[in-house]
């Protein structure tokens, strides 16, 4: 399951990145911070530098909240804070021990120092179900206020709200969406 996990969290980092390859590097650092946590996670790095990890996604929320207005940022800073949390739960402090996917540790693939199924504890569906839900919660309501805020007022100017992301469609769009989703649900996956 975790290798699985993982996998799906790999090819949700590089969905996001690519969506966001195309514009100034501004738009993919956030992104590519969080390719590289999730790779070293694949690797098997656990403990203090994975922490370390989860402050540069942090980091990289806050980079993204103080960047200023642009359509689109406030879903990336949710989805930032929530890959944050993730990884930090996913972290020992002070654990050692490099397995990778193979799983050298005997244990399933499951990676010492990490909180998985079968290691500790039987899998907490709740946990995943509750980490879930409030990302979900919290993306729609990121909608919800930008529709809201839109509809009130005269119209606007016609100009572009995010110059990374001006004549980019909706296949753009979805990558990114589906993404998020995959590391959000893989990265709960893992620590429940």
């Amino acid at each position: 399951m975790s290798e699985v996990a993982m996998a799906v969290g790999l090819v949700g980092a590089g969905m996001c990145l690519a969506e966001r390859l195309a514009a100034r590097a501004r738009a993919w650092g956030p992104a590519a911070v969080v390719a590289v946590v999730m790779a070293l996670m694949a690797c098997g790095v656990c403990g203090t530098p994975l922490v370390a990890g989860a402050c540069a996604v942090a980091g990289a929320g806050v980079w993204t909240a103080l960047a200023g207005p642009c359509r689109g940022r406030t879903a990336a800073v949710v989805d930032l804070a929530t890959m944050a949390l993730l990884t930090a739960a996913v972290a020992r402090p002070g654990s050692a021990g490099h397995a990778g996917l193979t799983g050298l540790n005997g244990a399933a693939g499951h990676r010492p120092g990490m909180r998985m199924p079968g290691g500790e504890g039987a899998y907490d569906v709740r946990f995943f179900v509750f980490v879930v839900a409030c990302w979900l919660v919290a993306r729609t309501g990121v909608h919800v206020a930008a529709l809201a805020g839109s509809g009130a007022g005269p119209a606007p100017a016609r100009r572009p709200a995010d110059p990374g992301r001006a004549g980019r469609g909706p296949v753009a769009a979805l990558l990114h969406e589906a993404g998020s989703a995959a590391m959000i649900v893989a990265m709960a996956a893992m620590v429940a």
